[in-house]
């Protein structure tokens, strides 16, 4: 029976995983030094290698004849486990597996020994899926494990794993595979198949594969079974992408203004049944390649990108703006978000690709209108045209104001230090004066019946008031006032409410804020709020020197008078 090739070719040694050498040393030398952990966490995105490395992990663990940490593949253990003979080592799917049930049987489980190998081995793929309880049942399980088992959890979204979890396994981090490393390994897999693949296609299908091998073995098998020569025309016909110059064309024809190229040329992919939401992901990518090869060194940063493109981005690179490649990732983003939630993905492309094409609309600046206190007072930094310049402008007539007593012994004196002057010629003729207009007359703000600045505070008489609008507006605050008393200082009103009062206002700002906007309300009276202490309070918390002595003479202290001679 035929297998697909990523099932064929799956890893069975450490030796035949790719791109993730980091980990692969890790657990190697973890088993060569017989230091198993209890429980390990495998991440990363999908087809980067998690399952493929906790089987081999598995079998390198209980394989009696491993060499430096790689299973031997030979021995009846590493064959049980392969063909799923051995049950000692159990994988668990926990997206349909995900109860508290299955838990609890896998903890059932846990209590009997292996039968053939050293470890009992549970793989739970996908257990971010797990429920809650689910979750509260595999941490009893890991706080006190066995010293016979082993649990390797697999994940691609770390972030719905409970830290009570992760705080109690070893994480290892599996990365997207490098297009260089994908493209060797399938030209050894189409090497093995007897498949005859040129290195275009072969660097085509690790780029379309984002870092994951088994897509990448998967667009393999597609285009093998169609023939054994597998060119890049066939890799793009059978993955739903065509020649990548229609890229250049879009952007040019969006650069230069003409919307309607560029949509000509998306109906034209379209009619070649290329799939729209890949076209869109196309366009993002070929936006950053121009984003990054308009940097200084982007050459460097162009990965998996073929050398005659690689040229072609740098040319066009140079010239194109980065803020519009920014612009168009942006747009094309919002567009790829519609599309995963159903929307027709034609159209929400072409709305993307006409937003692009039109010209950035600057906003216009409008005047600010100044408010009608603004326009009442003059402006601080602007000329004064109604002012009269002294320096030219001839004296005020005598009747016109009454001047002081010192004012007018001195006015002689002035007359005589400065002659009058003529206006000098640039300055032209003095600007009529222009009458200011007075502000409007503002009601004056009433007052508490006594607001003494100094002295001991007074009586704050709208208080009544103020407790009676504050019982429509707040059920709770009013219980601590009752039978509370107010006065006022001159800048606060000190409420006399009681230790309890006192420390509920302290703790809770919104009610400070309710208080003093009714205080303002009632009475007109922008002020603070504070505690209010009695004079015999205030003298019992600040004795006199006498009442000191006296305290000390009772408590059996010898205190001496002496006068001043």
């Amino acid at each position: 029976m035929y297998r697909a090739l990523y099932r064929k070719w799956r890893p069975r040694r450490f030796e035949d995983v790719v791109g993730q050498q980091n980990i692969v040393a890790a657990l190697q030398n973890q088993i060569a030094a017989g230091r198993v952990g209890h429980a390990y966490l495998f991440t990363g995105t999908r087809g980067t290698g998690k399952t493929s490395c906790a089987k081999i992990f598995a079998k390198a663990i209980n394989c009696p004849h491993n060499q430096g940490g790689d299973p031997c593949g030979e021995c009846e253990v590493c064959r049980g486990i392969d063909d799923g003979s051995i049950l000692d080592v159990v994988e668990i799917d926990a997206a349909s597996n995900n109860g508290v049930d299955n838990i609890r049987d896998l903890r059932d489980e846990t209590a009997y020994t292996p039968s053939v190998c050293t470890y009992k081995v549970y793989i739970i793929d996908e257990v971010h899926m797990l429920s809650t309880p689910a979750f509260n049942a595999l941490l009893k399980i890991m706080e006190e494990p066995p010293a016979h088992v082993v649990f390797i959890l697999a994940t691609t979204e770390i972030h719905k794993v409970p830290a009570t979890i992760l705080s109690r396994c070893q994480r290892y981090d599996f990365g997207r595979i490098r297009p260089e490393d994908i493209a060797g390994r399938i030209e050894h897999v189409a090497a093995e198949e007897k498949l005859d693949l040129d290195k275009a296609a072969a660097q085509l299908i690790a780029r379309l594969a984002d870092g994951a091998m088994r897509d990448a073995l998967s667009i393999l098998d597609t285009c093998a079974g169609v023939g054994e020569a597998i060119d890049e025309a066939l890799v793009r016909r059978m993955a739903g992408v065509t020649d990548r110059s229609y890229l250049f064309a879009i952007s040019d024809a969006l650069a230069s203004g003409d919307a309607a190229a560029a949509l000509e040329q998306v109906a034209l992919l379209r009619q070649r049944s290329v799939d729209m939401k890949r076209l869109c992901e196309e366009l993002i990518a070929h936006y950053r390649n121009l984003m990054l090869a308009a940097l200084p060194g982007g050459k460097n940063l162009l990965a998996g990108v073929p050398p005659e493109e690689e040229a072609l981005y740098l040319q066009k690179g140079a010239s194109a703006s980065q803020q519009s490649s920014v612009r168009a990732i942006r747009q094309l983003g919002e567009a790829m978000e519609k599309m995963s939630r159903g929307t027709d993905p034609r159209i929400e492309l072409e709305v993307a690709l006409f937003a692009i094409s039109q010209p950035v609309a600057v906003p216009a600046a409008e005047p600010v209108q100044p408010t009608q206190r603004q326009a009442q007072q003059p402006a601080p930094f602007a000329a004064a045209p109604a002012a009269p310049n002294p320096a030219w402008q001839p004296a005020a007539p005598a009747q016109a104001t009454a001047p002081a007593p010192e004012q007018t012994a001195r006015a002689p004196q002035a007359e005589q230090a400065a002659p009058p002057q003529e206006p000098l010629p640039w300055e032209g003729q003095p600007m009529e004066q222009q009458p200011v207009p007075e502000p409007a007359p503002r009601a004056p703000r009433p007052a508490p019946a006594k607001t003494a600045a100094s002295g001991p505070p007074q009586p704050f008489e709208p208080w009544p008031q103020v407790l009676e609008v504050l019982k429509k507006r707040d059920h709770m605050l009013p219980a601590y006032l009752k039978a509370s008393k107010a006065y006022y200082d001159g800048r606060r009103v000190l409420i006399d409410g009681g230790d309890m009062f006192r420390e509920f206002i302290r703790q809770n700002k919104d009610s400070q804020a309710l208080l003093k906007s009714i205080i303002q309300e009632v009475s007109g009276l922008a002020c603070g709020i504070g505690p209010y202490t009695s004079p015999q309070a205030r003298a019992a918390e600040h004795p006199t020197v006498e009442q000191a002595l006296k305290d000390l003479e009772n408590h059996g202290v010898n205190v001496v008078y002496k006068d001043k001679e």
